[in-house]
């Protein structure tokens, strides 16, 4: 039996909990500055081209760049105070409305250094409450001025003690300038006032780490997992396939499971594989007790994590993947490797990783003889009987294939991917029904989310959203004699490897497909010819390659040319 780790119950954040809960992110300043053009009567920004700090140069030229923009903003503001008076309208009124609303634009787009010489303006000019300043310590912390933001938070404070966000912002604000008690002051604080809070727990956690105080933070890692979670997602393949790419969604928590030797040594990342998105991994090992050994949430340049030690005992570890608070969605590679004495246990695992790298190397000769040395460790491993069916597959022997991939299935009926590997095996198959039936099923037991979608009408092109164990049914009219051609692509950024099923009237799955080939994630149904007239359901979510990203429905709807008989008058009667 599998071993089970606990779940809990918690709801999701909301938006404004998302919004001004987070601790604000420790990104690498990318110049993104506004030059200023005034026109007097109601003065705007034009975004100046993003500038890379990458010289001693170009910090000259940006510090340059920030002072000719502070000079600016400031005749703006006199520009804007003459003409409100001009105007007959209050003095201060179109400055304050024009430059909060200016300032919160930048900030929404990240030109964090626009928005601050603008709340500057405001500060200079005696305009500012409280949001003001709480909105410039915010924009301080995006660009690494921890320092000042802490000063930003603390001016907020001294007016408004109790202020959630503004304790939790300084609290990693000190935290990055190494005022390591200051920030547990603050934690503690916060925790104190809202019990119920989710990011405190990360925030101190990360501070204890700093301070190496590994136990407390591990404590606070775990909490902090506990209150977030929303899905547990485990995953069994790692230790013998040694490098997974997984995608990574709030509250998405992993679980990968691997035996270790005493002495042995485990090194394990976690590493963003999409800068674009750059999620922030944090990683946790449980001991075979089920107790946090150790634990990191950064290292290295940007927000990877890296955990090296050597296994105490013999028995059952536990990695698990989370997020921590700098970006919650993208993808995440996380490498394994274990060196050391093997015992009984791993031999399993060892064989495993050793048959799938042959595998995929194309060495079919191999990877059976290692998946078979895995099955004769443990004759009830569901995984190895899974792909040394697979193994058949791709060497062409699809009974072999079949009847491996069922047994799998005997071994383990919690254990869903037999039902991809036999659907996919069916499809080579020529047989559409069997290998829909297979994915319907797949999708299903990997479900966690319904989405209905309005019915559709002739020709359709539409997107939709995918995420871990999301399934969507999208409902159409077709009519008999009608042909359907399906695609189903993924959307940059992101990736989704898609899979798709046509359900029929009856509600029988008719036919479906994973993948165009092995090195083509897309699905495609082509030419299929509607046998019956009435409402039928195409069925979209993913397989194993990816589930996070956006999908583009593409379906065309051919109409059946009407029947001619060449000479018939209507009156004769056919042979």
């Amino acid at each position: 039996m599998k071993k089970l780790y606990p779940e809990y119950d918690i709801p999701k954040r909301s938006l404004k909990d998302r919004i001004f809960g987070q601790r604000p992110s420790a990104l690498i300043i990318e110049g993104l500055l506004v030059l200023v053009a005034v026109v007097v009567t109601i003065g705007f920004l034009a975004p100046a081209t993003p500038v890379e700090d990458n010289s001693d140069a170009v910090v000259a030229e940006l510090e340059a760049i920030i002072a000719a923009q502070e000079a600016a903003l400031r005749e703006a503001a006199e520009a804007i105070a003459q003409a409100a008076e001009a105007a007959s309208v209050p003095t201060g009124f179109l400055t304050a409305s024009a430059a909060k609303n200016m300032a919160w634009s930048s900030l929404s787009n990240e030109e964090y250094r626009s928005a601050i010489a603008l709340y500057d303006v405001l500060i200079a000019e005696g305009e500012a409450d409280l949001e003001t300043v709480f909105a410039r310590g915010y924009a301080y912390s995006m660009v690494d001025e921890h320092a000042m933001a802490a000063t930003d938070y603390s001016a907020v404070l001294q007016h408004s003690a109790d202020d959630l966000a503004s304790l939790n912002n300084r609290c990693w604000a000190y935290s990055e300038i190494g005022e390591y008690e200051r920030a547990l002051a603050d934690c503690n604080r916060l925790m104190s006032l809202a019990p119920d809070a989710d990011y405190p727990y990360l925030n101190r956690g990360i501070v204890f780490e700093k301070m190496g105080d590994l136990d407390a933070a591990m404590k606070d890692y775990v909490e902090w997992v506990k209150r977030i979670k929303t899905n547990v997602i485990r995953n069994d393949n790692l230790a013998w396939e040694g490098s997974i790419e997984v995608p990574m969604s709030e509250g998405v928590v992993y679980v990968f499971p691997f035996t270790a030797s005493a002495g042995q040594e485990i090194v394990l990342s976690a590493i963003s594989s999409q800068r674009d998105l750059d999620a922030d991994p944090l990683v946790l090992i449980l001991d075979p007790d089920g107790r946090p050994l150790t634990a990191n949430d950064d290292t290295g340049e940007w927000w990877d994590s890296y955990v090296q030690f050597r296994a105490p005992v013999t028995g059952e570890y536990a990695v698990i993947l989370s997020h921590a608070g700098g970006s919650t969605e993208g993808r995440v590679e996380v490498s394994f490797d274990i060196s050391g004495m093997f015992t009984q246990g791993n031999d399993g695992a060892r064989y495993k990783a050793d048959a799938y790298r042959a595998l995929m190397s194309g060495d079919y000769a191999l990877a059976l003889e290692n998946f078979e040395r895995a099955l004769n460790v443990n004759r009830h491993d569901s995984e190895a009987m899974n792909w040394l069916g697979v193994t058949y597959r791709y060497m062409g022997e699809h009974e072999s294939a079949l009847s491996h991939i069922s047994l799998a299935m005997e071994l383990d009926d919690s254990y869903t991917l037999p039902y991809l590997s036999r659907g996919i095996t069916y499809e080579e198959m020529g047989q559409p029904e069997a290998s829909a039936a297979d994915y319907y099923r797949y999708a299903m037991l990997n479900r966690n989310r319904t989405l209905f979608h309005a019915e559709l009408e002739g020709d359709s092109d539409f997107e939709l959203p995918m995420r871990e164990g999301w399934v969507y049914s999208v409902p159409f009219i077709a009519k008999r004699g009608q042909t359907i051609d399906i695609a189903v692509d993924t959307v940059e950024p992101g990736f989704v490897d898609p899979l798709i099923i046509l359900i029929g009237p009856n509600g029988r799955a008719l036919i479906g497909d994973d993948d165009i080939s092995r090195s083509e994630y897309d699905s495609v149904i082509s030419d299929y010819k509607i046998k019956a007239s009435g409402q039928y359901t195409l069925v979209v979510s993913h397989a194993e390659g990816g589930s996070n990203g956006t999908l583009n429905i593409d379906i065309d709807v051919t109409e059946s040319a009407p029947m001619s008989v060449a000479g018939f008058d209507g009156y004769g009667c056919g042979h």
